[in-house]
């Protein structure tokens, strides 16, 4: 009858209802839960090992412990006396540390990051981490939560040149615009107005279309992430402090591949380990043990531990590394950091060397910042310093990492600073003067005289040095995001 059959059908309707619900709650709390744990990956405290391993670091031997060695390297200074006398020296070079820090503090952006050390030695001469307010961290400098971008393009190129048969001057047709990635682009044929690109220019300025078509149609997705190994990610890093290892996801979907390769994908990587990169590349493949504590001495000054130079890994063949630096000097000539290094004339730094480098930007986390890099080297041809500049913005953001690495050049080799594009065409502007004002003007002109100075008398030498006092770390957490720019 009609009324039994309601009878019965309501109860299963109801018991339905219910299984849906609960259904829901459970996908739902899942998605919270993976919520939760994305946003914890990208906490900005210190990286979890606390310590180097037993016996990594034969410095710890003698006495200096590992937060001993925090605080100095916090301090920005280069030596410190233990209580039983004994020195010890790091390989840190303070005037390019300060510099760099003033320059943070004059901008103010939520986080600075930058690492610079020397290809042929490995030596750190500088870890700055900056946080909003004018307060020290240099574990900014150690973390790998930072995004790659477009830096993973120089990994995407050494594997497309040694295993993808592919040459800087090769042309490469791409279909809509450089910065997009289509699934269709990625198979672009050549044809009647399909645009092309070499992978030189391509590096040059960051074309997106053409790494991303590159990555799946010369490279792969098993030679790629053979690549990424082989330049270290995944790997534990030996060095004084401990750094978080760097790590990416490889997709073998091919879309997903392409913006991977393009540098879209899930490719975390520290400052060091980027600084790490470019002089691997800059000395023919060889990548360098990094150091930070140079000497320990007793109070007599005999020496207890004197660091040497070393290599850490093969990374790609000579030739490979040698192609990829040479299209990175495309970069400052007439690509992505043209407007910031400028023209020759106008750049005394490049009047008297090469520079070869490599921007990136993304956007992510939570809320949402912006990531501004730049990783690059110089000279070409006989590399004195390998540097990563990290700029994380809010929408405020008035420098990127490609200004900050220009002025680590400049101080470094004795040249005299600059100013970065957004005010290059306001100088004597109140704009322009409120900015230097507000950290110091005085200090700052007569720094940049100094830098005037020592760059006339003698080109390509390191500044000295100059001591600043420490600042309280504060930890911050910030959730992540999928990148939204290239």
């Amino acid at each position: 009858m009609p009324g039994e059959e309601d009878v019965n059908v309501r109860p299963r309707r109801w018991n339905l209802l219910r299984w849906l619900a609960a259904a829901f709650l459970l996908v739902a709390a899942w998605g919270v839960a993976r919520a939760v744990g994305a946003a914890n990956r990208h906490q900005l405290s210190p990286p979890s090992r606390s310590a180097p391993d037993p016996g990594e670091m034969a410095a710890f031997e003698h006495g200096f412990t590992p937060q001993e060695l925090y605080a100095l390297v916090q301090a920005g200074r280069q030596e410190t006396v233990l209580s039983d006398g004994s020195r010890v020296s790091l390989s840190l070079n303070e005037e390019l540390q300060d510099q760099i820090f003033e320059l943070f503090r004059r901008f103010d952006p939520p986080y600075g990051v930058f690492a610079a050390m020397e290809p042929d030695t490995g030596r750190v001469v500088a870890l700055v981490g900056y946080r909003k307010g004018g307060e020290r961290d240099p574990w900014l400098a150690l973390k790998a939560i930072y995004p790659a971008a477009s830096l993973i393009k120089v990994i995407t190129a050494s594997a497309a040149i040694e295993r993808g048969n592919v040459s800087p001057e090769e042309e490469i047709s791409y279909r809509g615009g450089i910065y997009g990635i289509s699934r269709g682009g990625i198979h672009a044929r050549d044809g009647r107005g399909v645009p092309k690109m070499t992978l030189e220019e391509a590096i040059a300025r960051s074309a997106n279309a053409v790494f991303g078509k590159v990555a799946v149609n010369n490279v792969g997705g098993p030679v790629l992430e053979e690549y990424l190994v082989k330049f270290g990610f995944g790997q534990h890093i030996p060095f004084d402090l401990p750094i978080e290892t760097s790590h990416g996801e490889v997709p073998q979907q091919e879309y997903e591949l392409a913006r991977t390769g393009a540098g879209f994908g899930e490719v975390y990587v520290s400052p060091v380990h980027m600084a790490m990169i470019m002089s691997a590349l800059a000395s023919g493949g060889a990548m360098p043990r990094p150091v930070l504590v140079d000497r320990i001495e007793d109070k007599e000054g005999n020496a207890l531990y004197e660091s040497s130079p070393a290599k850490w890994r093969d990374t790609v063949k000579p030739e490979t590394a040698n192609a990829v630096v040479q299209m990175m000097v495309k970069t400052v000539e007439m690509g992505t950091s043209r407007r910031t290094f400028g023209t020759p004339e106008k750049t005394p730094l490049l009047q008297d060397m090469d520079v070869a480098g490599k921007t990136g930007s993304l956007s992510g986390w939570t809320p949402r910042v912006h990531f501004e890099w730049f990783a690059g080297v110089a000279p070409v041809g006989s590399p004195r310093l390998a540097l990563a500049a990290l700029v994380v913005n809010d929408d405020r953001g008035r420098i990127k990492g490609s200004y900050v690495g220009k002025e680590g050049f400049n101080t470094f080799f004795g040249y005299p600073s600059s100013m970065p594009p957004a005010y290059a065409k306001a100088r004597g502007s109140r704009k322009w003067k409120e900015s230097v004002r507000s950290a110091g003007s005085n200090t700052t002109k007569a720094k940049a005289a100094k830098g005037r100075k020592t760059g006339a008398r003698k080109r390509g030498s390191p500044s000295k040095s100059a001591k600043k006092p420490p600042a309280k770390p504060v930890a911050v957490n910030a959730g992540s995001g999928r990148p939204a720019g290239g």
